[in-house]
């Protein structure tokens, strides 16, 4: 479809653009909570498995920090739409909590989790698990640049086979 291909030529030229380190990154204050509810009530819309509960479970009572809004929510939307790739039952549950001079967002899905042998290549560029799965292979190697270059931040994953993923995200608070 075009809709799949616009968005796997964005991806390449985000990839490009991070590398050459023109991607445009536009600070201000963000309220956390409603930037992850958007988030939530888009991903229900898009979400092609009615079964799986989608669900922004855990947040501060207010947070509001200076960040990059869009690159924030690409990277969150990342993270998810992997997770709707994999995720036939059970839930996608995700939100964020402070931990120090930090905030540790989270992704964590009930879908066919990852192999221990492969958890390290899922960063990489072009790598796919799953060659029956659409995609190009470079959401996680985006999220991970735009969250360690630009964010100064980490990204890691821990996943048992058929049980669960959980991608965690921790960002210095500005």
């Amino acid at each position: 479809s075009s809709a799949a291909s616009d968005v796997y030529k964005r991806q390449i030229l985000d990839l490009s653009k991070i590398e050459a380190g023109t991607l445009e990154f536009i600070y201000s204050d963000v309220d956390v909570n409603s930037l992850l509810t958007e988030i939530e009530q888009s991903s229900r819309i898009r979400n092609r498995h009615p079964e799986i509960q989608i669900s922004f479970e855990e947040r501060l009572p207010q947070c509001i920090i200076h960040t990059e809004r869009n690159r924030l929510t690409q990277v969150i939307n990342n993270l998810l739409t992997n997770s709707m790739k994999f995720t036939t039952r059970g839930s996608i549950r995700f939100g964020y909590r402070q931990e120090g001079d930090k905030l540790r967002f989270y992704v964590k899905d009930t879908g066919c989790g990852i192999p221990a042998d492969k958890i390290d290549s899922v960063f990489g560029r072009f790598v796919k698990l799953n060659n029956f799965q659409q995609g190009t292979g470079l959401g996680l190697s985006i999220t991970k640049s735009i969250i360690e270059q630009k964010h100064n931040g980490t990204i890691e994953m821990e996943s048992e086979p058929n049980e669960f993923t959980r991608f965690t995200i921790t960002i210095p608070i500005q």
